[in-house]
C-alpha cells in the first residue's frame, strides 16, 4: 500500500531551517559522488573501476571462461563458482569476495547510503550527525506521546511490559547501538516488502513500542503526525563499515558484473527485489550528511 504524505490528513508541520540542505529525490538529477565515494545504485561510476583494481584476477581469460560456460548457480553470498573459474584460467588462489571488499575500502574514501526517518526537526541531525539507537532515548519519547492522557489504555506499566517484550537492548535483536542505512534508496521509498515503514512511522523501536502501549490504530495516526518523512543521503566513511559487509557488497558487485558479461543473465543484484541494508556500530557525524530530501509517496509495507 503506498504512503501518499500530501493526502495524509494526520500529517503534521516541519519546524523550518536547513531548506539549503534539501536535495533532489532523485539521484540522478543529483551532483554526481565524488569518484572515491562509492555509489552502490550508480553502476556506471564504478564499473570499469572495479574490473581495473581488480583486473590483475578477474583477466579476459576469467571473462572468457565464464562466458563460454557459465555455472549453474550464480549466487552472490557463496562466491566459490567465481573462484573456480580464476583459479582454472590463471592458476591463483583467491577468496574474491574478500579481496574485493580489501580493495574497495583501500580505494574509496566513503560509501554511499541512505537513512530514512521521520521528523518535523532537522536541526538535531545536522548538529549532532545520525545517532545509533540509544534504547532509553526512544522509551522517553514514548512516554511523551502516548502517555500524555490522550490514549485510553496506555500505561507505565503497559509501557515496561513493551520494553520487555521487545527487548530492544538484547545484542542479537538488532536494535541497541545500531545505525541502520540503506544502500540502494528504492528499499526505503518504492520496493514492497522494503522499509518505507521507517518514513512513515519514525523509529521502528517507537512503533514497536506503541502498538503495545495504545492500539495499532492510534499508534499509527500519532506517529504519521510527526513532521514530513525524511531521507538523510550520506557518505559513510570506510572505516565505520563493519568487517562483513563490505564482502556482502563485494559479491552482489560480482555477480551483477559476471551477470552482465551475458545478454541471458539476469543478477539479483540492483533488482528491484533486491535489499541493501546494512548497519553501523556508531554515530555518523554531520559532516557526513550530503543533504536530504523528503518523499512523497512511499510504500508502506505495514
Amino acid at each position: 500500500m503506498n504512503y501518499q504524505w500530501r493526502s495524509c490528513k494526520f500529517a503534521g508541520p516541519m519546524l523550518p531551517g536547513y531548506e539549503d540542505r534539501e536535495i533532489s529525490e532523485h539521484w540522478h538529477e543529483r551532483a554526481k559522488s565524488a569518484p572515491d565515494v562509492f555509489c552502490y545504485p550508480q553502476v556506471d561510476s564504478w564499473r570499469e573501476t572495479l574490473w581495473g583494481l581488480l583486473s590483475d584476477y578477474l583477466t579476459a581469460g576469467v571473462k572468457a571462461a565464464f562466458v563460454d560456460s557459465p555455472p549453474e548457480y550464480i549466487v552472490s553470498d557463496d562466491l566459490s563458482w567465481l573462484d573456480e573459474i580464476i583459479f582454472e584460467a590463471t592458476g591463483k588462489v583467491v577468496d574474491i569476495k574478500q579481496l574485493t571488499a580489501d580493495r574497495m575500502r583501500a580505494h574509496y574514501r566513503g560509501f554511499r547510503a541512505v537513512h530514512g526517518t521521520r521528523t518535523d526537526d532537522l536541526a538535531p541531525f545536522y548538529r549532532n550527525g545520525l545517532r545509533i539507537l540509544r534504547s532509553a532515548e526512544i522509551e522517553d519519547r514514548a512516554r511523551s506521546i502516548f502517555l500524555n492522557g490522550r490514549f485510553r489504555h496506555a500505561s507505565e506499566e503497559r509501557l515496561h511490559e513493551a520494553i520487555k517484550d521487545v527487548d530492544a537492548r538484547n545484542e542479537g535483536g538488532g536494535r541497541e547501538g545500531r545505525l541502520w542505512l540503506c544502500a540502494d534508496e528504492r528499499s526505503l521509498t518504492t520496493r514492497p516488502g522494503g522499509a518505507g515503514h521507517y518514513l512513515v512511522y519514525g523509529s521502528e523501536y517507537l512503533y514497536c513500542l506503541g502498538i503495545r502501549v495504545a492500539t495499532t490504530r492510534e499508534t499509527k495516526e500519532a506517529l504519521k503526525s510527526v513532521g514530513r518523512p525524511t531521507v538523510f543521503v550520506c557518505d559513510v566513511p570506510m572505516q565505520l563499515m563493519r568487517s562483513a559487509t563490505l564482502p556482502m557488497f563485494a559479491g552482489l558487485i560480482l555477480e551483477y558484473m559476471f551477470c552482465e558479461l551475458i545478454d541471458d543473465l539476469q543478477a539479483h543484484a540492483l533488482s528491484p527485489g533486491s535489499g541493501s541494508g546494512f548497519s553501523i556500530p556508531y554515530d555518523l557525524p554531520a559532516d557526513w550528511i550530503v543533504g536530504h530530501y523528503h518523499p512523497e509517496n512511499i510504500h508502506d509495507p505495514m
